[in-house]
């Protein structure tokens, strides 16, 4: 968490440990996903997550911690991978030159595709873009207000007033 996230989540009385699973070892972040209540994703290049999710292993041990019951937060790139794939978020984040997945996979943790930033400022034209050409895949456009809940095979949208 490398924002006012982290701020905010402290002043609620959480721990807040930040790690970038880009550089820890892979020991140090199993250790501080096996203590957190939470684990939170935040934004960024969706293409690179999934990437370093995937080379570091990281993407095994966090389905293993929501098998074992673990709450996970994932703020746009972090909604973006739940999805079976993340092909169709390439319209607004550019795959990195260095992307080493040979596929686009996802996490699969989601049976839709999470597309965040629906019709803001400056993502507007892109977002309908990306739901004009993807209107085949069940597609969930949610704004910067909005979230989704998951519980079970059960979600909904809901909104910051």
């Amino acid at each position: 968490m490398k924002n006012n996230k982290g701020k905010l989540f402290k002043k609620l009385g959480a721990i807040v440990t930040e790690i970038d699973i880009s550089t820890e070892a892979y020991s140090t972040i199993q250790s501080v996903f096996e203590e957190a209540d939470v684990i939170y994703f935040t934004g960024g290049n969706s293409f690179f997550l999934m990437d370093q999710l995937r080379k570091t292993g990281t993407d095994g041990l966090l389905k293993k911690e929501l098998a074992n019951g673990k709450l996970m937060i994932g703020e746009s790139a972090g909604a973006i991978i739940c999805a079976p794939s993340i092909q169709y978020i390439e319209q607004m984040d550019e795959k990195p030159e260095d992307y080493s997945q040979e596929d686009d996979a996802g996490l699969d943790l989601i049976d839709f595709y999470v597309l965040p930033h629906y019709l803001t400022a400056p993502f507007k034209k892109v977002t309908e873009k990306i739901m004009t050409e993807f209107s085949d895949l069940n597609l969930c456009p949610i704004n910067n207000r909005q979230g989704i809940v998951i519980d079970g095979e059960d979600s909904k949208v809901i909104c910051k007033d």
